[in-house]
């Protein structure tokens, strides 16, 4: 139930900012706005003010606001309050102000989170040291090692973690040249990331350094049971040395319910303990019921750093969106790649629990990604009436109603298809081809 709380409260502040964009500028030029709606649908509540009815509707998916004279079909008097009466510039503005304050909001956000700072995974701002290596991966494959060093991609100097990890993802199928560095040598390689099943990003199978460090103990498992502790550092398992949590991990997994002999250090102690795993369906495979201990750091900055900071996270955000946005178009991104509602709401349950600041974040992303949106040239859409009046200038005159029509109509058909694939997404991401789990997850919300 929170997650839909916390949904409704991201979602809600995104569309208020958008909505309000029109509205201010609309206002601002002298354009009559009749309905201010946070919402789509049967009306929920309702308050007029003036010349405005501002509504809250029964579908929080969207919103709107209604503009005296916007409809073609409408009968245009020459009243200067009309929308269609005012100049292409003046429409433009109105039309382009509820992306822009989409767009602006990150540049706001940003500097805030990097003022009140956010804890985030220590080893993004590492080297991109290499501390394990999938088997059968592409990065076995092109001989990548634990203990290499990646230089560059194509040609691009990678400096950390993160800038590592991104450039992976972004190229599924697009064959790399990486520059490593091993002990003394310096060794190009050709790598090819594969396109992951579910998301259609890049996978090259690398994983950061990562010690075997116990961050949390689950109740009721063999690990409790066996009086296993957060912060205990798993040494050995049978006698062979563990350096990484993934090699750690993996022999658990495939233990199948075979006795295991821990190797445990605890404050420069080591001792060992018995545990037989115990298997999990949902998981594929035997469980401890331990989880790992994620490093974090604390990035905080004073005001002119902070907006500095946000400002360059912001552009770096911005590109990415960008470049993703033409990857799709490309066919080179798959189209499972693509959240919806359900994969909203879970991300913005899981940044509220994680803190203030990681809920800003997930914020300002999602409102970059929704100014980005709204601008792209699809009918329907803020960047589709800028299409109209684009046409407009050109023609002198306004695009037929009936043409109008018919690319609004396919625009709406394209929107409603882009919905159905992300929501379609969200289920199998979710809860995989059971359809019925979906049901029944819904219906333990609303009783």
């Amino acid at each position: 139930m929170m997650t839909l709380i916390y949904f409704i409260f991201v979602l809600g502040i995104l569309i208020f900012i958008h909505e309000f964009g029109h509205f201010l500028l609309a206002k601002r030029i002298g354009v009559q706005v009749e309905k201010f709606s946070l919402g789509f649908g049967p009306k929920l509540v309702g308050l007029r003010r003036g010349e405005t009815e501002y509504l809250i509707s029964a579908f929080p998916l969207g919103g709107y606001v209604k503009l005296k004279g916007e409809d073609p079909e409408e009968e245009t008097t020459n009243d200067p309050r009309e929308l269609n009466s005012r100049s292409i510039g003046e429409r433009l503005w109105i039309f382009c102000a509820g992306p822009l304050m989409n767009l602006i909001l990150p540049f706001v956000l940003m500097p805030i989170i990097y003022m009140i700072g956010i804890q985030l995974p220590s080893y993004l701002d590492k080297e991109p040291l290499i501390g394990w290596v999938m088997e059968s991966s592409p990065a076995e494959r092109s001989d990548l090692r634990p203990g290499d060093r990646v230089i560059s991609i194509n040609g691009k100097r990678i400096e950390t973690w993160e800038e590592l990890r991104t450039t992976i993802i972004a190229n599924p199928d697009q064959e790399l040249s990486v520059e490593i560095k091993r002990g003394e040598q310096v060794i190009q390689k050709r790598l090819l990331p594969e396109r992951d099943s579910e998301n259609g990003t890049g996978s090259v199978g690398i994983a950061p350094p990562m010690r075997p460090v116990i961050g949390a103990v689950s109740k009721g498992y063999p690990a409790e049971k066996a009086g296993l502790r957060e912060g205990d550092i798993i040494a050995a398992i049978d006698g062979k040395r563990i350096s990484h949590w993934i090699k750690m991990s993996r022999i658990i997994r495939g233990s199948l319910d075979k006795e295991l002999d821990l190797l445990i250090e605890r404050d420069k102690e080591q001792f060992t303990v018995k545990i037989r795993p115990k298997f999990d369906e949902q998981a594929g495979g035997s469980l401890i019921g331990i989880a790992p201990y994620q490093e974090t750091t604390l990035k905080k900055f004073k005001p002119l750093p902070a907006i500095a900071e946000g400002f360059k996270s912001v552009i770096g955000l911005f590109k990415w969106t960008l470049w993703i946005i033409w990857k799709l178009f490309t066919l080179d991104l798959s189209i499972k790649s693509l959240g919806g509602p359900i994969m909203i709401a879970q991300v913005a349950g899981q940044a509220a629990r994680s803190g203030f600041p990681v809920l800003l974040k997930l914020m300002a992303f999602l409102s970059l990604q929704l100014g980005i949106i709204n601008l792209l040239p699809i009918p329907v859409l803020d960047g589709g009436h800028v299409l109209f009046l684009g046409i407009e200038s050109v023609l002198g005159r306004p695009v037929s109603i009936k043409k109008r029509e018919i690319a609004q109509q396919i625009g709406v058909f394209l929107l409603i298809s882009l919905m159905a694939v992300v929501f379609y997404n969200d289920i199998l991401r979710t809860w995989g081809e059971d359809i019925s789990r979906f049901f029944d997850s819904i219906s333990r919300i609303f009783m």
